[in-house]
């Protein structure tokens, strides 16, 4: 395509910009100096600038449109994915303002979120689970899938505590992002996906979802009846053989708890990152178990995990590193999340009082 807008690179400006388009590696800024710096010496040379005022409609035409495309590339395939990730957000639109975990939830999250994707367009965002509360309250449920709709998620999975509510479905037609669990026996009645690929910054990311049947350990009889899942484990081998060419990354959302996630990574292969979530686990870098990146982002929405993915030019992964990053009080809150918080509580009738004197410090 480069090639061809260039006229088969028969103008030597022309040839050093593609040699450069094809190096990654070499600096954006170096291209644009070149670029000009050889104009400038052809304007200097009488000679050089009458033969660039001959051709200067099609010759200038075609040198911004590959500078252009120069740039483009450069910016959007830097050879680094991002993948930030939550889980067990347990219906926290915001949290208790409490002294002794004085973070933020979805109202601080959302903002955070927004602000990362702007300074870094290679980012995919995932959610693990259980960003229901525990117990079912209906119209929280509403309140915290209209916040989840305003996020720009690619993927979640359902959880237990999504699974567990009888009008799972009426939620799902709701989310404008894919709802995932692939080991759900009936996922299609419920309005659920079993994997999705994602393409982000010239990469092709493969993300499935599993939930662990012992996570529904205390669930009541009825529950455990009603939802029928398959060998998580195989589930997710079967996705890795089926897709394992065709992309440069496969993640699979998991609901099990971190200790079955390692017992995971020491079966499989190929499988290079698990996102984990029911244990509620603070993995501050995360653990790498037989090459896979093990990441949890403890509870409450306190935290959002971010991963870092660094590729050769050949996209083949050549590390993978990861950290927490708190939302605090002091982070700005998303005014929708506000009036969504704002809603609950004329509803309710419960005021966070806490919230009340950080707001209002003597």
């Amino acid at each position: 395509m480069i090639e061809k807008m260039i006229g088969q690179g028969r103008a030597p400006i022309f040839k050093a910009i593609y040699a450069l388009v094809k190096n990654r590696k070499t600096a954006m800024m170096t291209a644009v100096m070149i670029g000009f710096n050889m104009i400038k010496f052809m304007k200097n040379s009488l000679e050089s600038y009458m033969l660039l005022r001959q051709f200067e409609p099609m010759v200038m035409r075609k040198f911004f449109i590959c500078l252009s495309l120069i740039i483009s590339c450069m910016v959007a395939e830097d050879n680094t994915l991002y993948i930030l990730h939550t889980n067990n957000t347990n219906g926290a639109l915001e949290n208790c303002y409490c002294p002794d975990h004085p973070y933020g939830a979805i109202e601080k999250r959302s903002v955070f979120i927004n602000t990362f994707i702007k300074e870094n367009p290679n980012t995919i965002i995932v959610d693990a689970g259980d960003f229901f509360s525990v117990t079912k309250r209906p119209f929280l449920d509403s309140l915290i899938i209209d916040a989840y709709i305003s996020l720009p998620y690619d993927a979640v999975l359902a959880g237990d505590q999504e699974l567990s509510r009888e009008n799972l479905s009426q939620y799902t037609k709701k989310l404008n992002h894919p709802l995932l669990v692939a080991n759900l026996t009936d996922h299609n009645e419920l309005g659920l996906k079993r994997n999705v690929i994602i393409k982000r910054g010239g990469y092709r990311v493969g993300i499935i979802g599993i939930v662990h049947p012992s996570v529904f350990r205390f669930y009541p009889k009825e529950i455990k009846e009603r939802i029928d899942l398959e060998n998580s484990e195989e589930t997710i081998r079967t996705f890795i053989n089926d897709f394992s060419d065709s992309v440069d990354v496969i993640i699979a959302l998991t609901h099990q708890g971190h200790d079955k996630d390692i017992l995971l990574a020491e079966s499989i292969s190929g499988l290079d990152i698990i996102v984990g979530s029911h244990s509620q686990t603070k993995l501050d870098s995360g653990d790498v178990v037989n090459e896979s990146l093990i990441v949890q982002a403890g509870k409450e929405g306190y935290y959002v995990g971010i991963i870092k993915i660094q590729f050769d030019d050949d996209k083949k992964i050549i590390s993978k590193l990861a950290k927490i990053k708190t939302m605090t009080l002091d982070m700005l809150d998303d005014p929708y999340i506000m009036k969504l918080i704002n809603s609950y509580e004329q509803e309710t009738g419960h005021i966070n009082r806490n919230k009340l004197k950080h707001q209002n410090p003597k």
